[in-house]
């Protein structure tokens, strides 16, 4: 009991004067849908989903319960309103005041666009395919017949066949609600498709190679739209108008079945358009700064009608090169600050703004995409180039270093190697049967590869080889791995976090102080010290290798915690649409001196054979008992000597605590065996 009243005592004492404060940005971005259910608009964004009730002349953000904000796409089925994000489909029956997982089938899963077509829900996902629920998104089940894409972009339907456009692989249409699936690509020749739309007895399809291509026979044959309108991000229909929505070109308008068009586009001061969508009298278009405007004249004049609603990026990784701060978000681009995140700069130079992983070498950073591969900078994140010579994968989900090698996850081929600085890339999986890797780690010498769902491996010849390593772990879902001394951390989806330890015979629960069967989204280290981040908003420390943690993100809003990462004087912290937040490392290291009370000294440390302990009560008998990092009692001495020397010759090599305890006080330390 009393070990428990100390803990508390510590983390009651530090909260009281420490905070966590949040920068100036990332700014988020980037209105990818609209969907109207006769009393709401909803908006997806890169920072969740925004409603009007009253036509746009104000929104609000409905985020509660949604576990990612990078929102996609929408769909109704009854009371239901559907959304996706890049980590599964989320459900409202309460106009978006609440948010659930519909279903866990899809969980984890990045999926790009939803459709409803005679109550049957259909989902298009990145890398598995398409999803179908015939319960209003409770289950689903893969409904793959004839898919061979990896991309699926958007998903539509003319009210009788559904279509679906990929990156790559051009249309497919099902005729018999997703059991089978056909390519309709007559006619196409560019074969990565970024929209479609069915209006007046036709179909649309616009690339992103600027051309918008046109069917009247369901797909069967198509031709090029007689008007060229480039970079077609997305059509609308208001009162017998059709409108296509141009990326760098403002809106169109057609008045004749899209066989003209005129620019409509006074008072749009932003051309960046990433959406278009109608209510019942009034049309919207969505931009790349996250604004969004509106017209009540069928597209005569605009004008903006969210300019207060500015929100953050969600920032799924941190990074720091130099002096430069490095921000990768899920859906809205890479960003660097030097100047500690008071100012951020987007880049320009990757050609996607989903970031998946970010890690820096020195000067060079390496930045993982969504479906572009790697990106590379040798200037501390100013550009960026793509590399990807010898990638099968472009969707890089995890970055590591060993030596002179980087190493890079994918999330459907599993590891590559380079030993050039990502100038090239070779596959190494032999002895891997999970190819969508989650996390990456190396102690030096070893690599480690956390999977989605089965486990962690082990490579000691540079990738040549792997072994699973999954004795002991109650799940083989992994969502972070981190190295610190000896000890290797898993952090997983719902069992929290475990330990192995340099013998690599079992992993070990390492979750005391911990919510119980904690959501682990991040791990990192700085020094001695291990962080963790959780998907319920809140960052733990661990001072003694993960036998305990203590709680040090008060002040912190916003969930879930996605990335951490220690610059300059500063613990980081990426939010789920919250951007990075920071807090001094001279507040976090003080619990450290708060919770090992000094007076207590072992030395020598790192010890081989003999430690001698300190005793800081004079002429009191004290009790010091010596245990591993998970608890288990090793040694107990009673003595009243100022000074005791202990054999420590027969325990391993590893982290071990000592506790030192009167009837009133209790120290606690920690040594190595080395």
């Amino acid at each position: 009991m009393k070990k428990i009243i100390t803990l508390l005592v510590v983390v009651l004492t530090f909260n009281c004067y420490a905070q966590w404060q949040p920068t100036n940005g990332p700014a988020g971005g980037y209105v990818r849908n609209f969907i109207f259910d006769s009393a709401f608009v909803y908006a997806a964004t890169g920072g969740g989903v925004l409603a009007t009730a009253n036509n746009g002349s104000s929104w609000l953000f409905r985020n509660m319960g949604l576990n990612s904000c990078d929102t996609k796409s929408f769909a109704r089925i009854g009371s239901y309103v559907f959304v996706s994000t890049d980590e599964n489909v989320f459900r409202s029956d309460d106009n978006g005041l609440n948010w659930q997982p519909a279903g866990t089938e899809l969980d984890g899963k990045y999926v790009k666009t939803i459709v409803a077509c005679h109550n049957v829900l259909f989902a298009g996902t990145y890398l598995h395919g398409i999803y179908r629920s015939q319960d209003s998104g409770a289950t689903w089940t893969a409904v793959n017949n004839g898919i061979t894409a990896k991309y699926i972009y958007w998903l539509t339907t003319d009210g009788a066949d559904i279509y679906a456009a990929t990156y790559g692989n051009g249309i497919y249409r099902t005729k018999d609600l997703g059991n089978s699936w056909t390519t309709i690509n007559s006619g196409i020749t560019d074969l990565n498709i970024m929209t479609m739309k069915a209006f007046a007895g036709k179909l649309y399809a616009s690339t992103m190679g600027s051309v918008v291509y046109v069917s009247s026979d369901s797909g069967n044959v198509w031709t090029v739209m007689a008007t060229s309108i480039p970079a077609v991000k997305g059509f609308a229909a208001l009162n017998g108008n059709f409108y296509a929505a141009s990326y760098g070109n403002g809106v169109y308008k057609s008045t004749d079945s899209a066989q003209t068009w005129v620019a409509v586009n006074t008072g749009l001061t932003e051309t960046g358009i990433w959406a278009i969508g109608a209510s019942d009298s009034v049309l919207f278009v969505g931009v790349s700064s996250g604004h969004i405007y509106r017209s009540t004249n069928n597209g005569l004049s605009w004008s903006l009608c969210n300019g207060s609603n500015t929100f953050k990026a969600g920032v799924g990784s941190i990074a720091s090169s130099g002096t430069t701060l490095i921000a990768g978000s899920h859906g809205s681009q890479l960003f660097t600050s030097t100047n500690g995140g008071l100012n951020w700069t987007a880049t320009s130079t990757i050609g996607t703004v989903e970031i998946r992983s970010v890690i820096s070498k020195g000067a060079m950073v390496l930045a993982g995409t969504d479906m572009l591969g790697i990106f590379i900078s040798t200037n501390n994140g100013a550009s960026f180039s793509a590399s990807n010579t010898g990638l099968t994968s472009k969707w890089i989900q995890s970055l590591a270093l060993c030596g002179s090698k980087i190493f890079a996850g994918s999330g459907e081929s599993g590891v590559f190697i380079s030993a050039d600085n990502g100038a090239n890339w070779s596959a190494v999986n032999n002895g891997i049967t999970c190819y969508n890797i989650s996390a990456l780690a190396s102690d030096g010498i070893n690599v480690y590869a956390g999977t989605a769902d089965s486990g962690v491996y082990i490579s000691d010849s540079a990738g040549t080889n792997w072994t699973p390593i999954n004795n002991g772990l109650p799940t083989t879902r992994i969502t972070a791995l981190q190295h610190i001394s000896n000890y290797l951390f898993a952090g997983t989806k719902a069992n929290g976090i475990f330990v192995l330890t340099d013998d690599g015979t079992s992993w070990n629960a390492a979750s005391n102080g911990l919510p119980l069967n904690s959501n682990i989204r991040c791990l990192y280290v700085y020094g001695t010290i291990l962080f963790a981040g959780t998907g319920i908003g809140e960052i733990y420390a661990s001072y003694d290798y993960g036998s305990n943690w203590i709680l040090i993100s008060n002040g912190l809003t916003g969930s879930p915690v996605l990335s951490l990462c220690a610059s300059g004087n500063y613990l980081y912290s990426g939010i789920n649409a919250g951007g990075v937040w920071k807090r001094l490392l001279s507040e976090i290291t003080e619990i450290n001196n708060l919770q090992i009370n000094t007076p207590l000294c072992v030395y020598p440390n790192p010890a081989k054979d003999i430690i001698t302990i300190e005793n800081p009560q004079l002429g009191v008998q004290v009790v010091i008992e010596i245990s591993d990092i998970r608890g288990r009692l090793l040694k107990t001495i009673k003595t009243n000597s100022t000074k005791t020397n202990i054999d420590i010759s027969s325990i391993p090599r590893a982290a071990y605590m000592v506790e030192l305890r009167t009837e009133k006080n209790v120290w606690v330390t920690k040594f190595v065996k080395d």
